[in-house]
């Protein structure tokens, strides 16, 4: 892949209250169960409400702005917070804004606490007439469960000056049961700019391809690249903008908002964004806007897929070779490309009869287990089986029209899958077609080689 282009807590029970309506929280939880930076991001209130891995449920949690994905400085506005799920009867949530320049320290703006509400500060107090005291961080959340699946927040935004708000939810599709097994937790993020009138420097977005495959199309969770112009002034990485294993969504000034989600960035810069699509169940069009310190540009367009596999390749020989290793022992590799290609400080080879080749790519599709894009991860899920058999291989992949012995092939950090394979026997030496098909039907268009000798 291109770098350029692409605690658990303990408390104590009350006579009053009983083991599990304490579990449950129906006064509200404490605070920091939000996906915030500093809260508990990829975890939230799973914690307590076991039996369903996080976003699991099969519903959502979604918020609505009055004034789309902006904020007036200094004015108030109502967040409309949507908990959908299926089986749930009871609903509960925790909120908290930041600002996206210190998005585990900083407060933005201030809640003010409707009915059946409070607002707590980080001592998990009521917040007082002044305010939260030390770094000012608030949560809003319910003191009693809601019936309705719809609850509104007010918040006011931050002072002019301030930049872009992250905010944060976490919600509980709670069965009713008063314990702690059974709810669904939702999670949802999103990144509000100031409002602008600007008509100049606006960013302009051109193109939006598969940062792997470079074809159009995506999948949640995978590698995009963003071109058009006025975007970032310089270039910009998210090196030393990680927090708490959190990747960014705003890098050098900028944000991407798809689907109405903010999605990590890798880089910026003028006429370039490398970012990875947000957890999203929506499948076709959904809209992609970039926004600056001047404005919001135009709304483009991103189609999703259930998968949409491309291969990230060498930029040498206009991408000819896939990126690929060769391994040479259980704790060794080459670069799988023609002996020099890569320079002097890359040593590669072509592959053997019998060698173990990894290839790398994006938008593979649904694996075992699902990976957050939004956090650091080193994992191996393998793909979701797509058939009644499970026997079957998870992907074909072919070599010189020869079938590879697939070892592995899933997702290995967010939004990059691995492919493991052994080179076939009777292949001629040179220059051999790769083609590797998921058993879910999508194949890479691409046309790539594996150096074979």
């Amino acid at each position: 892949m291109r770098k350029h282009t692409t605690r658990i807590s303990r408390f104590t029970l009350t006579a009053a209250l009983g083991a599990s309506a304490a579990w449950a929280y129906p006064f509200g939880p404490p605070n920091g169960y939000t996906p915030a930076p500093g809260d508990k991001p990829g975890i939230a209130c799973t914690q307590c409400h076991i039996g369903t891995p996080l976003n699991g449920g099969g519903g959502s949690v979604r918020v609505a702005f009055t004034n789309g994905l902006t904020y007036a400085p200094g004015q108030a506005q109502t967040l409309n917070v949507t908990i959908a799920d299926g089986v749930a009867a009871v609903y509960g949530f925790e909120m908290t804004a930041r600002l996206d320049s210190g998005p585990n320290t900083q407060q933005a703006g201030s809640f003010t606490a409707g009915q059946n509400q409070k607002v707590i500060c980080s001592d998990n107090a009521v917040q007082p007439a002044g305010g939260c005291g030390g770094n000012g961080i608030q949560w809003i959340e319910h003191t009693q469960p809601s019936l309705s699946n719809t609850i509104s927040v007010q918040w006011t935004a931050p002072p002019a000056g301030s930049g872009n708000v992250h905010l944060y939810v976490a919600a509980n599709a709670g069965n009713g049961d008063n314990t702690f097994r059974g709810d669904h937790i939702y999670t949802a993020d999103y990144v509000l700019t100031p409002a602008s009138t600007a008509t100049t420097g606006v960013p302009a977005v051109t193109g939006i391809v598969n940062a792997a495959s470079g074809a159009p199309g995506a999948e949640a969770g995978s590698w995009i690249t963003i071109t058009g112009t006025n975007f970032a002034a310089s270039a910009t990485t998210w090196d030393n903008l990680i927090v708490a294993n959190v990747y960014p969504t705003t890098v050098g000034g900028v944000t991407v908002a798809i689907d109405g989600r903010p999605a990590p960035i890798s880089f910026v810069n003028q006429t370039q964004i490398n970012a990875l699509v947000p957890a999203t169940s929506t499948l076709g069009n959904v809209s992609v806007v970039v926004s600056n310190g001047a404005g919001s540009g135009a709304a483009a367009t991103l189609a999703l897929a259930a998968a949409a596999p491309g291969l990230f390749t060498f930029q040498q020989n206009q991408g000819r070779y896939p990126a690929a290793v060769v391994l040479d022992g259980a704790n060794s590799f080459e670069y799988l490309a023609p002996p020099g290609m890569l320079g002097s400080g890359s040593q590669s080879r072509a592959a053997k009869a019998g060698d173990s080749i990894i290839l790398y790519g994006t938008a593979f599709g649904p694996t075992t287990t699902p990976l957050s894009p939004s956090m650091s991860a080193n994992v191996a899920y393998p793909l979701a089986h797509s058939g009644p058999d499970i026997t079957q291989p998870l992907a074909q992949v072919t070599i010189g029209g020869q079938a590879a012995q697939l070892q592995f092939c899933g997702i290995v950090s967010p939004g990059v899958y691995q492919v493991n394979a052994v080179v076939p026997s009777g292949l001629a030496g040179g220059d051999q077609p790769l083609k590797v098909t998921l058993l879910s039907g999508p194949s890479s268009a691409q046309t790539l080689f594996i150096p074979v000798q």
